[in-house]
């Protein structure tokens, strides 16, 4: 993830206490659903942001990623590129997409994450992704998505 929302101290701080960084990510997110809420963009890009990379060393820390961890990153990216899409950055809205719908992907092709019930985050990040790509007149690049990801799911689940 290419995001850098943190200070490298409170990464350092973050990473070495998982209750205290899930804690941290809670009040983020609630702190950016109502920025998100009253139309304070900025502020909640911030919040938001935050939650999103917090969401991604979460997730890194983990040998096998819990569903909790895939959750909080989706929900979080969703809402950052929601922000981003709001402010006219549709690259940014684009990469957050696209980060969270890779990640699932990622895991899901992990002998780990195959255990994982993770048919429902694909479909919510492919209809994210959809909607973004129909918005942006680029049908073709989301079929392929599309195509890709629903040829994975059959794989491991059917």
């Amino acid at each position: 993830m290419a995001f850098q929302f943190l200070c490298s101290a409170h990464r350092q701080q973050l990473a070495q206490d998982a209750s205290v960084a899930q804690a941290r990510w809670d009040e983020w997110m609630a702190a950016g659903r109502r920025a998100f809420a009253e139309r304070e963009w900025r502020m909640a890009v911030r919040y938001l942001g935050c939650s999103f990379e917090l969401s991604d060393l979460l997730l890194t820390s983990e040998r096998v990623p819990s569903l909790t961890s895939l959750d909080r990153f989706m929900v979080s990216g969703h809402f950052l590129a929601e922000c981003f899409a709001n402010t006219g950055n549709t690259d940014l809205q684009q990469h957050c997409l696209l980060a969270v719908h890779h990640r699932l992907l990622k895991v899901l092709r992990s002998p780990d994450g195959r255990a994982l019930p993770l048919q429902r985050n694909v479909e919510f990040s492919l209809q994210m992704l959809g909607r973004f790509y129909e918005e942006e007149g680029n049908r073709d690049a989301f079929e392929h998505c599309q195509r890709e990801s629903r040829r994975l799911l059959q794989r491991c689940y059917h």
